[in-house]
This record gives C-alpha cells, sequence and structure tokens, in this order.
C-alpha cells in the first residue's frame, strides 16, 4: 500500500446470484483469507491488515455452521441470535465454535498450499506491482 488508507485493497467481482453453495462459499473464504497467508509466506511476518478480512472470514465460517446448516456435525439446523435468547447450549455452543474455527483453519491452509505451489508467479506479481502501481 502506497498510501494512509486502508492497507490492502481486494475488489470482488458484483455477485448476480443470491443462492451460494457451500463450495462457492469455501472458496470465498479462501480468498478472503489470501492477503493474510501471502503475508506469513513471502513477508515472514503478519499485521495488523487483515483484520477486517478475518471479520469477513468469521461471519461466513459461523454463518455456514449457525444459520445454512452447512455443517454435518451441527445438522441442517438454523439458529438466529435473539437479543436475550439462545436456542441452543452451552454444548452445542462450544461445537459450533470448533466447527467455526475448523473450517477457517482448512481454508487458511488450502489457501497457503496454493500460494505455494504458485509463489513465483506471485513473486513476478509483486515485482511488478513495485515497477507500477496499477497494473
Amino acid at each position: 500500500p502506497r498510501s494512509s488508507g486502508a492497507l490492502g485493497f481486494a475488489q470482488y467481482l458484483p455477485q448476480e446470484m443470491s443462492l451460494h453453495s457451500k463450495e462457492s462459499i469455501l472458496d470465498k473464504m479462501a480468498v478472503t483469507l489470501g492477503g493474510r497467508a501471502a503475508e506469513e509466506l513471502f513477508v515472514g511476518k503478519i499485521s495488523t491488515g487483515a483484520s477486517d478480512d478475518l471479520d469477513k472470514v468469521t461471519k461466513m465460517a459461523y454463518s455456514m455452521v449457525t444459520v445454512y446448516g452447512m455443517n454435518p456435525e451441527v445438522g441442517l439446523l438454523s439458529f438466529t441470535q435473539g437479543q436475550f435468547y439462545k436456542p441452543y447450549s452451552e454444548k452445542t455452543a462450544k461445537l459450533m465454535d470448533r466447527e467455526a474455527r475448523t473450517m477457517v483453519t482448512q481454508e487458511y491452509e488450502r489457501v497457503k498450499e496454493l500460494l505455494r505451489a504458485k509463489g513465483d508467479v506471485v513473486r513476478a506479481l509483486s515485482e511488478a506491482l513495485l515497477a507500477k502501481e496499477t497494473l
């Protein structure tokens, strides 16, 4: 980044469909985690730059587990959080936490493996961006 605004910039194509498959949400999670993974792999340390991305990924994972019924351990249930009412037990809450964390970890490892496999392309793009700010 060369400005004092956002540390990174990701522009997503507009979504034309309102229905998303489990696979498309997992892919979106992996893409969103790509900046943090690239920092870890190519810079050797992480910064606070991906905090908004982590917030988005966390919300995606919890929605898959608690709202969309896309987790086999929790099952085909949808829990919407009320202000004063939690319609599930503490044991179920712990299961939801574990499943959301596992999902994020799996996607993070998947995107790191992809970045390792395409490391030469990432480095070439990085060098091109250093030479010319916009590609």
